[in-house]
């Protein structure tokens, strides 16, 4: 059974973000002592965060903290999510607890595992403007997290599908897990976009010759098969679906 987990991210009292970043403030400033290198920067490339900015907001308390985010800094600054925050850590799904991994100081690594993490979840108008810069989708930019249900890079996400192309591969309402840091190869489905118009869809890349098509499994759909040109932008690799029995 795929485990999934989800959450909606609700208004928090003031005082509890306040007391939450003095205390993510004071571990951060607890591993610079011990690491001199560390700073904002490296915590965020540990995060996979694209710049430091989530890390100062979260620090300073400007964003509340959610369960995506204390579990990326409890991974880049080696505590455990409860000496931050006593109203997320009872939420965190117990396999992620367990295999949370340990860093060490210096280390440039990413906090993804083999069991997977929590990811945010996105509706295919959102993947449009979320494929112009992939690494740009910080925590909060999203009310719903779910688990990926197996490995994945830092910058992974999950579609919400819309559209019939994909069926009977992948029907609307379907959660697919994209990852944009996975090479996709022909016979992979993938996210991709039209620069002209925004749109976003899914399709199965395939290969003739010299050529690579965007296919649809639908054999109904309109324009079943797409031939990609410079207006084409592949966001991602479906790696899986997220099913709930």
């Amino acid at each position: 059974m795929t485990n999934s987990y989800q959450t909606k991210q609700p208004e928090v009292d003031p005082a509890i973000v306040a007391e939450e970043s003095a205390r993510l403030k004071a571990i951060y400033k607890a591993r610079k002592r011990e690491d001199k290198s560390l700073n904002q920067y490296v915590v965020a490339d540990r995060c996979g965060w694209s710049s430091q900015g989530s890390v100062s907001q979260y620090i300073t308390g400007r964003m509340p903290l959610n369960i995506e985010a204390l579990l990326k800094l409890a991974n880049a600054l080696h505590f455990q999510p409860a000496e931050v925050s006593d109203r997320l850590a009872p939420l965190i799904p117990h396999q992620v607890k367990e295999t949370r991994p340990t860093y060490h100081s210096g280390e440039n690594v990413s906090p993804d595992t083999e069991a997977g993490r929590m990811l945010p979840v996105i509706g295919e108008v959102q993947a449009g403007a979320f494929c112009e810069a992939v690494d740009n989708f910080h925590p909060g930019d999203s009310d719903e997290w779910i688990h990926s249900g197996g490995p994945v890079s830092s910058r992974a996400f999950v579609l919400r599908v819309d559209g019939t192309s994909m069926v009977p591969d992948v029907y609307p309402g379907d959660r697919v897990v994209i990852d944009p840091d996975i090479e996709a190869q022909p016979g992979d489905i993938v996210l991709a976009k039209r620069t002209s118009d925004q749109t976003v869809t899914l399709k199965r890349l395939r290969r003739e010759g010299g050529s690579f098509y965007l296919e649809a499994s639908n054999p109904a759909f309109p324009d079943r098969i797409i031939r990609l040109s410079e207006e084409w932008t592949i966001c991602g690799k479906a790696r899986r679906k997220i099913v709930e029995l």
